[in-house]
């Protein structure tokens, strides 16, 4: 499952665990959404899209539903112990905190939790000032602290994922910058509904003109890998030097020669008009550079990329330059000696990945994300009671 998918997953499925109720029937009903929550998620692999489609899958509603059953729940049992008492007893602050420092004992060594524990020790510092219930609850209702408990600790995982995505990928990091933003400004449950809503309708609006740019410079790189690559001016050029000139072989690069100028030309004209960026403006922009030599992803949320020709985007500067807007012929663009000089276009083997990913790790080792990475990745989170996991502190 994709990484920031699961961290929104886990989220919902925090928030269910940490509601409880004696309701067997509503138990089966939050494990089999659960199971349906994380299908889903299995099955959608674009971070950018799934906010609109979780939302207009049902499953937001439905998550609504069974909290609203919860609640109910609850305070059923409530009005029902109330009249089975045959004594009235006010509850004290420390009394009404005890789930809460059970639930703050049970987390209180995970890093990633450190927001969400700093409420909780907010919580405790206030109930250890006040000896009556009303007024303990009137200064927590005014820091809405029981609110905070949830959206700082969901504020905190989403912090730490983003401190391992490439800030210049838009397309990954506009949809969580969007969530930290909804959650930063909810001030209650209800609200934080009504946000996701517009959060949902933003991204589904948003997230085709982010990722335009990206991929159109994708397809322009693979034209020129077409034309300059080893099916292409490469092939030939090799042919030529070995003087081994199959026919078969060298008509086929001829002919992807060709074919890759003329859809080169064709998708910088496409990039121009709809985009109003030209091969300059392209190779000078920081993310799109990388894209436009087909790089790998090997570190975490694209934070790190590793491609095998330290000089390719020179290669492609040149034979865009000098080749293609020119629109010279093949077989003076075959004879021209190029002023970059040329190694074979490959992506990289695997020991040179390895290498690269150890070298990656090594420089973003000191990003929480990274820190944290299997954790976040393979448990799940609970905000309240309930089984969870251990991190030991770090340090």
């Amino acid at each position: 499952m994709d990484p920031t998918i699961k961290m929104m997953l886990q989220s919902y499925i925090s928030s269910l665990e940490n509601m409880q109720t004696n309701d067997e029937s509503i138990r089966q009903e939050v494990e089999n959404y659960k199971k349906e929550l994380l299908a889903f998620g299995e099955s959608r692999n674009d971070a950018t899209t799934f906010f609109s489609e979780f939302q207009e899958s049902g499953l937001m509603e439905k998550f609504m539903n069974i909290t609203t059953k919860i609640t109910q729940s609850a305070q059923a049992g409530q009005e029902a112990n109330k009249e089975a008492s045959t004594e009235k007893h006010v509850v004290t602050p420390a009394e009404w905190l005890a789930p809460f420092r059970t639930a703050y004992d049970h987390i209180k060594n995970l890093p990633i939790r450190e927001r969400g524990l700093a409420v909780y020790r907010r919580l405790f510092e206030i109930g250890e000032k006040h000896t009556y219930i009303t007024e303990f609850l009137a200064e927590v209702e005014k820091e809405n602290l029981l609110w905070k408990i949830c959206s700082e600790d969901m504020l905190g995982i989403l912090e730490i994922t983003l401190s391992g995505m490439d800030p210049l990928y838009k397309g990954l990091t506009y949809p969580l910058l969007k969530n930290i933003e909804a959650w930063n400004s909810s001030v209650c449950e209800a609200d934080a509904y009504y946000l996701q809503d517009l959060l949902s309708e933003d991204i589904a609006k948003n997230s085709a003109r982010i990722l335009q740019k990206e991929l159109f410079v994708i397809c322009l790189g693979l034209n020129i890998m077409i034309y300059r690559g080893p099916k292409g001016k490469e092939g030939i050029m090799e042919m030529i030097a070995t003087g081994n000139c199959p026919k078969p072989a060298f008509m086929g690069c001829a002919s992807n020669m060709v074919i890759g100028k003329m859809q080169t030309k064709r998708t910088l004209d496409i990039i121009k008009k709809a985009l109003g960026l030209s091969f300059d403006d392209i190779i000078s922009d920081e993310f799109l550079k990388y894209k436009l030599i087909s790089t790998a992803n090997i570190c975490g949320l694209s934070k790190a990329y590793v491609q095998s020709n330290a000089n390719l985007l020179e290669i492609i500067a040149d034979t865009v330059h000098n080749e293609i807007i020119p629109d010279i012929s093949l077989i003076d663009a075959v004879k021209r000696e190029s002023t970059v000089n040329f190694g074979r276009w490959r992506m990289p083997n695997d020991a040179e990945t390895e290498t690269a990913k150890e070298i990656a790790l090594k420089n973003c080792q000191h990003l929480p994300y990274f820190k944290y990475e299997e954790q976040l990745k393979g448990q799940s989170f609970h905000i309240g009671i309930g089984e969870g996991f251990e991190i030991k502190p770090v340090g």
